[in-house]
Order: structure tokens, then C-alpha cells, then sequence
């Protein structure tokens, strides 16, 4: 599932869960900390691979490129919210990259996080989390607004739902085509279209469980041109039609 620069604004406060999660790399504005609630999985953060196990989570901070991918079956967590929510912690570490992303957290914790409706108590939890991350220190961050990777996942998540190719993002970053083609299958794991489809394949499938809209409408405003060629790539993605995969969502988890 990606989670998109759009939705990144301030006062923003969401919670998902997903199982069996499976993310290409993407970043966005927002702070993200993941909670693993059953199994494990691996998360790549500016390059770097952690294994978080049950009862642990990690944290994402503001434009950290990431990705995960379950390691067998596993349960996640995620609450994605603006700065504004951590203010102070922000200022402090802006620019900066937690040495150790990982934490332990207690289930009531996250029951709270999820469910209070007091903007005080969600803040006090989030600190509690913040002064436990920050014990481990910090790093100079890797990636910036300035490195190519970046500028890829920026481009692509903002652009997906166009008609874009290797040749269009070349031209709009002002490098050679052949120059990114040989840099995009090293960095991303996959070539272009695909990594494009997985993000249109995750922005569908976020429509789905979470909108009533047709499938139809979903397929096209998600970048898909052709209703066959969605649910080819949706289904060699899910193993579902999107229409199961709604019903299977839908229901309770």
C-alpha cells in the first residue's frame, strides 16, 4: 500500500491495517510509524534493511524513501500524521536520520492511538515514542530533495495517473534516457512500468476498501487505460479480481 505526498498535509492523522504487506519504495511528508502486530517483515529505509518482528515497529520520518515486504504472514499497523503533531521533535531533527528506527510498543498504546479522540492524549503517546527513538541518537539523513532516487519516487508518485514513460520522466528531470534506464533496474528492483503499475495497482486497491466508486472508474483514475490490462496486473499482484479483493476487504478483520 502506497501512502501518497497527497495526503500529507498539515493536521493529517490516519491509521491502516494491512496484512501480507508488500510496498516498492516511496516517501512523503508526513511521519510514519509502523506496528507489527503478527509475523515479521522487512522494511528498507534510505537503503538500509531492517527485520521488525512481532511486537516491534519502525518510524518513518519526513521524505525517508522506504519499502517493505512481509516475511511470510504477517499483520501491520500503520498511522501516518502531519509534523504538526510532534512540532518540537520535528524542529530538532529536521535533516537528521534516526540511527536506530526500531521500537517495542505497548498494545494498549496502540489501541489509543487508534481509537482516542483527544488530540492531547494522541500527542502525549506519539512524544512517548519520539524520546525512545531519539535515546538511540541520530545520523546525518541519506537521501535529500536533491538525490536522483528521491526525485524518481517524487516524480512518479505525482505522476502515475498520467500517460508517463522512462522518456517523459528523463525529459522532465533533465537527464538522458539512457542514463536512467540504466540507473532505474539496480535502485528500484523492477523496471520502470512495473514500479509505475505497483503504484497504480496501490492506489486501486486503496479505492477499493476504502470508496464505493466502480471498479471502472477506479481502474482509469488510478493511470490504467485499458479495464483488461487492470485486472491482469491487479490480479497477478493480489491473486483476486478487484471485485474479490473489495469483498475480501470489506470484510471484517
Amino acid at each position: 500500500m502506497l501512502f501518497e505526498l497527497k495526503n500529507s498535509g498539515a493536521n493529517h492523522y490516519r491509521t491502516i491495517k494491512i496484512e501480507n504487506i508488500v510496498c516498492v519504495p516511496h516517501c512523503h511528508t508526513s511521519y510514519e510509524l509502523l506496528f507489527v502486530t503478527g509475523g515479521k517483515i522487512r522494511a528498507v529505509v534510505d537503503s538500509v534493511s531492517y527485520t521488525v518482528s512481532e511486537n516491534s515497529g519502525i518510524m518513518i520520518t519526513p521524505l525517508q524513501v522506504h519499502s517493505y515486504k512481509t516475511l511470510g504472514d504477517s499483520k501491520v499497523e500503520i498511522l501516518i500524521f502531519s509534523r504538526d503533531y510532534i512540532t518540537d521533535f520535528y524542529a530538532e531533527t529536521k535533516n537528521k536520520a534516526l540511527k536506530n528506527p526500531i521500537f517495542s510498543f505497548d498494545a494498549d498504546d496502540l489501541r489509543l492511538l487508534q481509537k482516542s479522540k483527544n488530540r492531547y492524549q494522541i500527542k502525549s503517546l506519539l512524544y512517548k515514542y519520539c524520546v525512545s527513538l531519539a535515546d538511540n541518537g541520530f545520523k546525518k539523513a541519506e537521501n535529500s530533495n536533491d538525490s536522483l532516487f528521491t526525485k524518481i519516487v517524487i516524480y512518479t508518485q505525482e505522476n502515475f495517473r498520467n500517460n508517463i514513460s522512462l522518456h517523459t520522466m528523463a525529459k522532465e528531470l533533465g537527464y538522458s534516457y539512457n542514463y536512467l534506464s540504466a540507473y532505474f533496474k539496480p535502485h528500484f528492483l523492477c523496471g520502470f512500468s512495473e514500479y509505475v503499475n505497483k503504484l497504480r495497482i496501490d492506489d486501486s486497491a486503496y479505492q477499493l476498501k476504502n470508496t464505493d466508486r466502480p471498479v471502472t472508474d477506479i481502474a482509469y483514475s488510478s493511470g490504467f487505460t485499458s479495464i483488461r490490462r487492470f485486472n491482469d496486473v491487479f490480479k497477478s499482484e493480489y491473486r483476486l479480481t478487484p471485485t474479490q479483493y473489495r469483498k475480501n476487504e470489506k470484510a471484517p478483520y
